[in-house]
């Protein structure tokens, strides 16, 4: 197989995984970064206070402390639909992170305009610990082709440790091989058994997990009469999973340098919609001084 054979084979894969909704994300074992202030559990997060462990550096303590804000900047969005006997039907479970003024970042994936011709409603949960309360998001704008959403949630009824929980910087020319991480809430699947017909899953959730690599290559169209699906977005060489879909790509200054937007399955490869777009986006729907104060870079006026 020729190498330009190999390439179109595997634009037509992403093209196909696109279509057909498959958007994942989540560590691999090799890129799952240590947070000391911070314990997984299947069902949440439990924080601990930053400076609880005498034997941390102040080093140590700094990374905890900035993982912790991160994480607190990142939500878990629940979607679901009313029946007619006003009970929840959950759709699923993604992510999203805040902006100033209660406006979330996500995929149009994962906050459509409807399901299914109803409307949805979104349940927006601080770093999926319900403890810490949860609030109802209202559908803002949304972008079909650039998979892009914004929520809102009141923000005043935001709690009041997370008043100052949002990302205000991006980063709009992150360099190839840049160091990033990737916050989110996947789900993903734990091998229970391995029979030699069968192999059985569950799937196990892992809120919260932090994940580093690199972005490995942006992807612009060399052939106009073959488009390229990627243009203004990027290639992390990292695998995710389900739920990982809106979680926030930064850099190591807290910028933002995309959301996450879907991956090829069963290989090490994420795409992110870039931090460009975002800002266009926001732009495009004259949210920018409602939101930053002032007009976005890198958005049509």
């Amino acid at each position: 197989m020729t190498e330009r054979v190999r390439r179109i084979l595997s634009s037509i894969l992403a093209v196909t995984v696109l279509v057909l909704g498959i958007h994942i994300a989540a560590a691999s074992a090799s890129s799952t970064v240590s947070i000391t202030s911070v314990t997984v559990k299947k069902s949440g997060i439990e924080v601990r206070p930053y400076t609880s462990n005498p034997a941390l550096s102040k080093e140590q303590r700094v990374t905890a402390y900035r993982n912790y804000k991160n994480l607190t900047r990142v939500v878990m969005i629940e979607k679901y639909v009313l029946s007619d006997k006003g009970t929840k039907q959950k759709i699923g479970t993604a992510a999203g992170f805040m902006l100033p003024g209660g406006y979330i970042v996500t995929n149009n994936h994962v906050a459509p305009e409807s399901y299914n011709g109803k409307a949805l409603r979104f349940q927006i949960t601080f770093y999926a610990q319900k403890s810490d309360g949860y609030l109802l998001g209202s559908l803002v704008a949304t972008d079909v082709k650039e998979d892009l959403s914004l929520l809102k949630v009141d923000a005043n009824k935001i709690p009041k440790a997370y008043q100052d929980s949002y990302f205000k910087y991006f980063n709009l020319q992150p360099a190839a091989g840049e160091k990033v991480t990737v916050i989110g809430h996947p789900t993903k699947p734990i091998e229970t058994s391995n029979t030699a017909k069968t192999k059985k899953y569950t799937w196990t959730p892992l809120y919260g997990t932090f994940t580093a690599d690199n972005v490995a290559v942006f992807r612009k169209s060399k052939n106009t009469s073959i488009p390229d699906i990627y243009t203004n977005s990027m290639e992390i060489k990292v695998q995710t999973w389900p739920g990982n879909s809106g979680s926030p790509v930064i850099d190591s200054n807290d910028k933002i340098v995309g959301v996450i937007s879907s991956t090829i399955l069963g290989e090490p490869r994420s795409f992110a919609t870039s931090s460009k777009l975002i800002l266009q986006f926001i732009e495009n729907n004259h949210l920018s001084k409602a939101i930053f104060g002032h007009a976005a870079d890198g958005g049509q006026r």
